[in-house]
């Protein structure tokens, strides 16, 4: 479905009935990272999903978005719905989107699930040192040098600091305004519920930083997957909603049905 917002055209995505629970995807996804878990969480919750402005289906924003220009996106979007969420879900790049928007009081969840958030600081590494080249290279002296040059030159670097920034097209710039921003403080202002969710091998977002979290956010809950990485919500669909069932609903949560589906376990026993 497609809805207006903020003169942005918006792909979203709606299933079930009851308190509405919003999932965020990450960067350089979709509403679609969640089609594993929707089938078991509409059985007791409304399931609000949408493309982010930039991404699916959705159209990019018209200049350089931060954290916080995504999260009044958010805001706006489910006015426009006329929704409250009880618990907004972020997944990496969104888990910014989420954190700061519940820290600031833009958004305002009862319960918060992050899933391999992004968001934290990092020690200056090789990589990390790499990839700020590459991202000011175009607009710093290369210029000056042929073409070809250029692009070699881009493309070497560009194999030692990972694909992200050239990955983003048109949103570069929003890439390098969301990435800049530490959210460590915004976390020490998060409380309500929290709950991590984290992939034992995930080396987008490492475990350390699903700990460090942890710490930051006054009484949150984390849970580590084994054998999981960056994508444990595709990985291990099962073990999450059971996780996610049980943080929200404080019952058994889910189990796989006959047929492959999920089932709600709220009227086992």
């Amino acid at each position: 479905m497609k809805i207006i917002v903020d003169n942005h055209a918006v792909e979203y995505e709606g299933a079930g009935t009851g308190p509405v629970i919003l999932l965020l995807h990450g960067w350089m996804q979709s509403l679609h990272t969640f089609d594993a878990l929707v089938p078991a969480l509409s059985t007791s919750f409304r399931v609000i999903r949408l493309d982010l402005p930039g991404f699916g289906g959705s159209e990019p924003p018209k200049s350089a978005w931060g954290v916080g220009e995504y999260a009044r996106f958010v805001r706006d979007f489910c006015e426009k719905l006329q929704i409250q969420p009880e618990i907004v879900l972020g997944h990496s790049f969104s888990g910014r989107i989420a954190a700061k928007g519940t820290a600031e009081g833009v958004l305002r969840p009862k319960k918060l699930i992050l899933i391999a958030s992004a968001g934290l600081a990092k020690h200056k590494t090789v990589r990390s040192r790499l990839f700020w080249i590459v991202a000011k290279a175009g607009k710093m002296g290369l210029f000056l040098f042929p073409r070809s040059v250029q692009d070699r030159f881009r493309r070497r670097l560009y194999e030692k600091a990972g694909s992200e920034y050239l990955d983003a097209g048109p949103l570069k710039d929003t890439f390098l305004l969301v990435t800049r921003e530490d959210l460590s403080e915004a976390a020490r202002k998060i409380h309500v519920p929290t709950l991590l969710i984290w992939g034992e091998n995930d080396t987008e977002t490492p475990l350390s930083d699903g700990r460090r979290l942890k710490e930051l956010i006054s009484g949150a809950r984390l849970k580590i997957l084994n054998g999981a990485g960056h994508f444990v919500h595709q990985e291990k669909p099962v073990e999450v909603a059971r996780l996610i069932s049980e943080f929200l609903l404080n019952k058994g949560g889910v189990r796989v049905s006959e047929d492959g589906g999920f089932k709600s376990l709220l009227d086992k026993n």
